[in-house]
């Protein structure tokens, strides 16, 4: 094994972290005896020689090795070699052409010069491979393995017959025989999990197929394959979890041909399922300062005490796989989470967090359910439905008795990672200060009183939560009561303080969200009024605010973007006179993209006492502007400056339909105008009528995905009223 290893020139090839000398320490430690070596091991080949999927020129040349380690009899931990074969050879992605060509579009777009060097002159080597070539001579070594795979079908290792399946979908060429293979192969496979495995890889090629990606598929055999799925459904003599997978299958890549009555099927094979007896593997029984290691033992955390299989990532696919039926899923994931049955509840969470963070829908009943869980002795359940109802702002309105309770019923402090019940009202990290739990910060958002107690007793600490500033934010004026504390945590402050930049904002936030009610902070803010947060936080505190006038004016001057569009802000809101704002307006608006945008923010504030500006925030429409943030400002300005709907009506339409994230602030715009802008109607009634939430992606997640797409419902039925669209119908 590894003949040549040796004698191939690594330290001329690069990784993601530099020469990837290490290598053939890597590889060789996929094959120790030490299963802790091999953890470590196959970590490193995923974090640096494969990081993120990236495929490097060493990164082809382990591809042989690796083939050699996944077919030495009876070697340890094959399957995840195998699995790490199948993800160097793009088997997790659809359109393989559609990836080589975003990579082809790249090239010649970094800066380079024509002879391959960097702008300063010097040959950056291995950062200039073509990555679509890399990419598509990872996925031809991989594809060549095919024979190999067809034998590892067979091999004894459970675990590696487990991972073949996927190593296939690799096999673009082969996807007509794979998919023959893998169902002949169903009957005589006796591992469950290696079963599961050949019904989902025939379901993703089938869904595949469906999307024209992979045209070696005829309809004939697309028909086949579909029709083998649905009989594998109705198989009575098949265990229920693998007929469920079939049913989830068919549901993403054949939704037409899905039985009328999914959820109630759904809902039977997992009943069937649940008691199925199948005890967790055992744990490993050791640990590694990995990745993978990290991730392994949350999985084993997560197993522990289980009665059953668990079946969350088969809700969690089958949900997914119903896509914008929000209703289907809805009575999915509501059935499991009413049931008496903790572990179904426990498995139907992510899935129900899943649905509330991507898709627009009625929840209210579904929140409720979520919070009942707070109050379930089982440590594991209480914890994991706390989770999404953190990020949901209003929407937890309706469990916000709930919420309370557990927050009085919770512990004050512990560790970060503890999985024991409902949050407690602190977390202690090991790294930086100590945060708000989640229910308390979720309470606190509704800006529910009872909230109040526990950030006192949070603000009384010595070290208090690095965040407690934007949780009271949430509370506002209501919050006053604590205004004492706030001020005593501010005077505490140094730049040298653990957190200092985030307390410092939170805290001057706290601040702003009581309005004039935090006017007696303003000694302690004072001092902090060079960042341009704090300053624009003193700036809503209003004409109550006279004394910051004498600290704020100088910065009038300041060279800094930042500091002085602040400074002028708030000056405004505070004394109502624009004269002294004006000029410095002037020195950024001429600046570049950044600079004007910022300085249009301030424009908008201000209104017709701008006039002067006004040529130059026209001339502002007319630059390049790839991510519309400019022209967005530069309209708003203008509107608010001159009322000419007829400038800014095309412009805000354009906006709208290039750049989803500034949909919010341009409903505000139309509103504001009113009929002359009726005809963004049909604009705003199909974001109105899209079942995705307008940030949500398949890949990636925001804290702030759910309650922003709230807040842009909200607007846009306030917009099409003042459009004259409910007049219309």
């Amino acid at each position: 094994m590894f003949a040549g290893l040796d004698e191939i020139d690594w330290a001329g090839m690069s990784h993601a972290y530099g020469p990837a000398v290490e290598v053939p320490e890597l590889l060789r430690g996929l094959v120790s005896a030490d299963p802790a070596t091999r953890e470590i091991a196959l970590d490193g080949m995923y974090g640096a020689v494969h990081h993120q999927g990236d495929v490097y020129a060493c990164t082809l040349a382990c591809v042989p090795y690796l083939f050699e380690v996944a077919t030495s009899p009876g070697g340890p931990d094959r399957g995840p070699v195998v699995t790490l074969l199948a993800s160097i050879g793009g088997a997790e992605v659809d359109d393989l052409d559609e990836l080589l060509r975003s990579y082809e579009d790249e090239d010649g777009e970094d800066g380079d010069d024509e002879d391959g060097d960097d702008e300063d002159g010097e040959d950056d080597g291995d950062d200039e491979e073509d990555e679509a070539e890399n990419y598509r001579l990872a996925h031809a070594a991989v594809a060549a393995g095919f024979p190999v795979f067809l034998d590892l079908l067979t091999d004894p290792d459970p675990a590696v017959r487990r991972a073949v399946p996927e190593a296939m979908l690799v096999c673009r060429a082969e996807a007509a025989r794979v998919l023959d293979v893998l169902r002949h192969r169903l009957p005589a496979e006796p591992d469950p999990e290696a079963r599961t495995a050949l019904v989902e890889t025939v379901g993703t090629l089938v869904r595949r197929a469906a999307a024209g990606h992979l045209p070696g598929v005829g309809e004939s055999t697309l028909r086949s394959a579909t029709g083998w799925l649905l009989d594998l459904v109705d198989d009575g003599s098949v265990a229920p979890a693998l007929r469920l997978t079939a049913l989830t299958s068919v549901s993403a890549g054949a939704p037409s041909l899905l039985p009328a009555d999914l959820v109630p099927r759904a809902l039977t094979l997992l009943d069937g399922a649940y008691q199925t007896p199948a005890p967790p593997p055992e744990p490993a029984g050791f640990s590694t300062d990995t990745l993978l290691g990290a991730v392994r033992e949350l999985r084993e955390q997560a197993d522990a005490g289980r009665q059953g299989p668990r079946l969350g990532p088969a809700v969690g696919s089958l949900s997914r796989a119903l896509g914008d039926r929000v209703e289907d899923r809805l009575r999915l994931v509501g059935t499991l989470l009413r049931g008496s049955d903790r572990e179904r509840r426990l498995d139907a969470l992510p899935a129900a967090a899943q649905l509330v963070d991507g898709w627009r829908g009625d929840y209210r009943e579904l929140v409720v359910l979520l919070a009942a869980q707070l109050a379930d002795p089982h440590p594991k359940l209480s914890r994991a439905a706390a989770r999404p109802l953190v990020h949901l702002g209003e929407l937890n309105r309706p469990a916000a008795d709930a919420l309370a309770e557990a927050v009085t019923g919770a512990a004050r402090e512990e560790p970060h990672d503890s999985a024991a019940g409902p949050p407690a009202w602190l977390m202690v990290w090991p790294s930086h200060g100590p945060t708000v739990g989640g229910t308390l910060t979720a309470l606190a958002g509704l800006g529910d009183l009872r909230a109040l107690p526990p950030l006192r007793w949070a603000l009384e600490r010595d070290d208090p939560p690095k965040d407690v500033g934007a949780v009271l934010s949430g509370l506002g004026p209501a919050a006053v009561e604590l205004l004492p504390l706030v001020r005593r945590e501010l005077r505490r402050l140094t730049p040298e303080s653990r957190d200092f930049q985030e307390r410092r904002g939170g805290l001057a936030r706290a601040v702003g969200a009581l309005g004039p009610l935090g006017v007696p902070a303003l000694p302690e803010l004072l001092p902090l009024a060079t960042d341009p947060w704090v300053i624009r936080e003193i700036g809503r505190l209003g004409p109550a605010a006279q004394e910051a006038v004498p600290v704020l004016r100088p910065l009038l001057d300041a060279p800094e973007r930042g500091p002085a569009l602040a400074a002028g802000s708030a000056l405004y809101r505070i004394t109502g006179d624009p004269g002294p704002v004006l000029p410095v307006l002037g020195r950024f608006l001429d600046g570049d993209g950044y600079d004007a945008a910022d300085a249009a923010e301030v424009v908008a504030e201000i209104g017709p006492a701008a006039v002067g500006w006004l040529p130059r925030l026209r001339d502002l429409l007319r630059q390049p502007d790839p991510n519309t943030w400019l022209h967005l400002r530069a309209a708003r300005a203008i509107w608010r400056v001159a009322g000419d709907a007829g400038a800014v009506l095309p412009v805000l339409s354009r906006i709208w339909d290039r750049n989803v994230y500034t949909r919010s602030d341009v409903a505000k715009i139309w509103a504001e105008i009113g009929h002359p802008a009726a005809a963004a109607l049909p604009l705003l009634r199909a974001e109105q009528a899209r079942p995705r939430r307008h940030t949500a992606r398949d890949t990636g997640w925001g804290s702030g995905q759910v309650t922003g797409d709230e807040e842009l419902l909200r607007l846009m039925a306030g917009a099409v009223t003042a459009l004259g669209g409910d007049d219309a119908g």
